[in-house]
């Protein structure tokens, strides 16, 4: 999981150790530095990506 903002290098990560194609789970940035209603706000919307991400081959 990880944000919009560095989506680019998650996937250049996952490329450069040999997992092209990854399944990433993606929530608006920032993470950090937020208060923890808003964490769960972003939670709650990528709760569907993060499932799939983790069920799918």
């Amino acid at each position: 999981m990880g944000t919009v903002e560095f989506e680019a290098l998650a996937r250049l990560e996952s490329r450069n150790r040999g997992l092209e194609g990854l399944p990433l789970a993606l929530v608006s940035h920032p993470l950090g530095g937020i208060h923890e209603d808003e964490v769960v706000r972003k939670a709650d919307l990528a709760i569907e990506s993060v499932v799939k991400a983790v069920t799918t081959s």
